[in-house]
């Protein structure tokens, strides 16, 4: 058995395959250094000044300061109509309008920004699972909230496993391997084996560049901390931000996996590459459609293929997960020799 799973991973390694994995990076890279246009809820500029000034420890002094900073904005903004009648009226000097006024705009700048910062730092300071920590997350939330569908990922994985079992029906050799011992289901269970690793390793790479280019443009000093002080939750514990990327991307490898053993499902089922092509693009695109309709952890186990559409959910059991996935690619293991062994009868 291990002497066939070496000998199909070799085939896979052949330079169409190495082809494919240096392309699937060249573009995962380029995927990566494409500009986010996610939208912040606040001034990334205010939001930054603010973060600098109180970077650290939450305290319930900080949060205090920003509460007076935002009752002091409103006062601003409510002052604007008396403020500007006094100067009309010759109450105000030119000066004295003129230091409100710029007051003022300010306040209008900032004031969306400080009520958006008082509001996060009351929910990080009623969490209990973590130690809470102020900064400028604005990249940590760019990196988790922009991970969802690649299209990088799916393209190579389809060009990759499709021929796993492929090349045996396009090469006429199916009819040989099944007079053999070993090929009525062996080599079935083997190849879809190998069908998985190739997909789960492929996902793992594409995850690595993606926290690449992240530590190079941004950085890795806040790694280490709380992933609820960006994900504003108190279900993952003290599960860092770099922890929380890895646990994603072992989750995310392993419904890549599942995604592998169905394309060889697939394969055997049409016995023609373009068919295999086609339905298979369309199962594993289909979680993409669901997922906007399914959320929550309920979701994820139910159909394990949301979680490459976006980072997992917090509760999400990581161990009962990859459980789910491992029995589910069992399962697709085991039609799969099934009907590999029924193309022997008919042979």
């Amino acid at each position: 058995m291990i002497r066939i799973f070496i000998a199909e991973l070799r085939k896979l390694m052949l330079p169409r395959g190495l082809l494919i994995l240096a392309a699937a990076a060249a573009a995962g890279l380029v995927w990566s250094l494409l500009p986010s246009y996610r939208e912040f809820p606040c001034s990334p500029e205010v939001y930054a000044k603010y973060t600098a000034e109180l970077e650290g420890e939450l305290t319930e002094p900080k949060a205090g300061y920003l509460r007076a900073r935002l009752e002091e904005t409103d006062r601003l903004l409510e002052a604007y109509g008396e403020m500007r009648q006094r100067y009309l009226d010759g109450e105000l000097t030119l000066e004295e309008y003129s230091a409100f006024t710029e007051r003022h705009g300010t306040a209008k700048a900032e004031r969306e920004t400080v009520d958006y910062l008082c509001r996060r730092c009351e929910t990080l300071l009623s969490c209990s699972g973590f130690e809470p920590y102020i900064f400028n997350d604005t990249d940590w939330s760019g990196l988790l909230a922009g991970i969802g569908f690649d299209p990088v990922m799916l393209l190579a994985l389809l060009c990759l496993t499709v021929p796993v079992f492929d090349r045996e029906y396009s090469s006429g050799s199916i009819a040989l391997l099944l007079t053999s011992k070993r090929g009525r289901g062996s080599l079935a269970a083997v190849k879809v084996l190998t069908a998985a690793a190739a997909a789960f390793c492929l996902s793992l790479m594409l995850s690595g560049i993606r926290l690449g280019i992240f530590a190079c443009r941004s950085g890795l000093g806040y790694g280490s901390l709380a992933a609820g002080n960006v994900l504003l939750t108190d279900s993952l514990g003290d599960t860092s931000l770099i922890e929380y990327y890895a646990f994603d991307s072992l989750l995310r490898g392993a419904v890549y996996a599942l995604y592998g053993a169905g394309i060889c499902l697939v394969c055997v089922i049409c016995r023609n590459t373009v068919f295999t092509f086609v339905l298979s693009f369309i199962i594993c695109a289909a979680p993409v459609i669901a997922a906007g309709n399914l959320t929550g952890t309920a979701s994820a186990y139910l159909l394990p293929g949301t979680l490459t559409v976006r980072m997992y959910p917090a509760g999400l059991s990581i161990p009962g997960e990859l459980v789910i996935c491992a029995l589910h690619a069992a399962a697709i293991m085991l039609m799969t020799v099934r009907i590999w062994r029924k193309r022997r009868k008919r042979a």
